[in-house]
């Protein structure tokens, strides 16, 4: 194969679709074959850019952020045809030849309620415009569900034929390192006895299910982690409290100490932080909808999302599969595999 990956996700912050990103393409690193030709296309502003083995880095233009991918990445892929354009946030040039495009969710299509600030709004015209054109003109389409691969299907006929589903996987939560001194920052929380919950304001991420449900358990201890939420936020429940940014050692550590993981979500293409939840050891009570119930199998706790009377103690006392059973069906070498595949 010849390859040039789009590394514009370098010059991101940590999110779902980096992560995905830089596991796919350090996964895809360890199973090239010696004649394979892989570059990581980056910007210069690109941050932590890994070293690899079998894929080179080249660093092109001068331009950074959606320019840089729209210009300079668009320009060197019009100047070698023989290369095929992986791209695997979401997003691809304008201007440049059939490839091979992720879009991992069509929540811009769908969840209209989540974009509520002029920028929000703006993305999503651009996200939606974008999708007709990638899914009419890419040569393939990834995704990273069945329940996604379905519904890009059906809002997006062109795409039909060309879907492959390359999921997200958790091997990368082996590396993470937990503060043992994490009591320290949180003294409120004792271990073993709050629910832990990385909600947002967003509208499909359903952070008002915690409050909900916490309004109506007084007696129960919640927290909620994120940069989303202010530590003086109104009318939040007393027994509710508010973490802010925490750092990946100190996620670890209340993920690990918790009671269980509370993932309310509305709608999610795959659903990542539960799967983490359950490799770090958590049990996790997660919302029946969307492709969660596909990702995360019979290993967790179900619930209503739009239900707030819920008996959390009442439904972790039934049974579970071992988490094992949602785990060992995804990997990011496997993935990894799945793409190369595909591309070929």
């Amino acid at each position: 194969m010849r390859v040039t990956i789009n590394g514009a996700y370098l010059s991101f912050g940590m999110q779902g679709i980096v992560r995905y990103a830089r596991e796919l393409v350090q996964a895809l690193d360890g199973i090239l074959d010696e004649g394979d030709d892989v570059e990581l296309a980056v910007p210069g502003d690109a941050h932590d850019v890994p070293e690899f083995t079998s894929i080179r880095v080249r660093f092109i233009g001068r331009l950074t952020g959606k320019a840089w991918e729209q210009v300079d990445l668009a320009a060197y892929m019009l100047a070698h045809p023989e290369r095929m354009l992986l791209n695997l946030c979401n997003v691809a040039p304008l201007v440049a030849r059939p490839s091979v495009t992720t879009i991992h969710d069509v929540m811009y299509r769908t969840c209209p309620q989540s974009y509520t600030t002029l920028r929000s709004k703006l993305s999503r015209v651009w996200h939606c415009l974008l999708y007709e054109l990638l899914t009419r003109r890419e040569r393939q389409i990834l995704t990273v569900s069945e329940y996604s691969k379905a519904e890009i299907a059906h809002l997006y006929p062109h795409a039909r034929g060309k879907l492959c589903v390359v999921p997200n996987a958790w091997q990368h939560v082996e590396a993470y390192e937990e503060a043992l001194d994490w009591q320290e920052r949180y003294p409120l929380l004792e271990p073993g006895r709050y629910y832990f919950s990385m909600a947002t304001r967003a509208y499909h991420k359903n952070g008002r299910w915690v409050c909900e449900v916490a309004k109506r358990n007084p007696q129960l201890t919640f927290a909620i982690a994120g940069g989303s939420y202010d530590a003086d936020e109104q009318g939040m429940p007393p027994n509710v409290h508010l973490l802010g940014f925490v750092s990946d050692e100190d996620a670890c550590a209340l993920i690990r100490n918790c009671r269980a993981f509370l993932y309310p979500s509305l709608y999610e293409g795959f659903g990542l932080p539960p799967l983490e939840a359950l490799a770090l050891g958590a049990q996790v009570v997660s919302s029946d909808a969307t492709s969660l119930p596909e990702v995360l199998g019979d290993a967790v706790h179900y619930i209503d999302p739009t239900d707030y009377d819920v008996d959390l103690e009442r439904l972790l006392a039934q049974p579970v599969a071992p988490a094992r059973n949602a785990l060992d069906r995804f990997s990011w070498e496997g993935s990894a595999r799945t793409l190369a595949a595909s591309i070929d």
